[in-house]
């Protein structure tokens, strides 16, 4: 390292940035819940817990739309098509209406 003006020190904490690069993100989670009528009932017997944000859910029924309720502390969109492509609305937290089978939280 003589005469190269580099400081083993610098190299050290450029490693250690680099590293730290390439380590995974973890998700973040709404914290909270949906509750949905799958049966058209409008009774909420079905739910989804902790929902990963950006992560496109399709939820299980036999009667779309499905009365729900966002219970969470992010906002929920639903969508017209399988991916989450299409959005038709979205439901804040705490609001409840009917939504589609597709559903992503921010």
């Amino acid at each position: 390292m003589a005469g190269s003006g580099v400081k083993p020190k610098t190299l050290a904490v450029a490693a250690a940035m680099g590293a730290a690069a390439l380590l995974p993100t973890t998700a973040v989670a709404a914290t909270g819940g949906l509750y949905w009528s799958p049966d058209g009932s409008g009774v909420q017997s079905a739910s989804l817990q902790n929902p990963q944000s950006g992560n496109c859910y399709t939820l299980r029924g036999d009667r779309p739309p499905f009365y729900a309720i966002n219970v969470t502390d992010r906002i929920m969109h639903y969508y017209r098509s399988a991916g989450c492509s299409g959005e038709v609305g979205t439901l804040t937290p705490n609001m409840s209406g009917n939504i589609t089978r597709y559903v992503k939280f921010d």
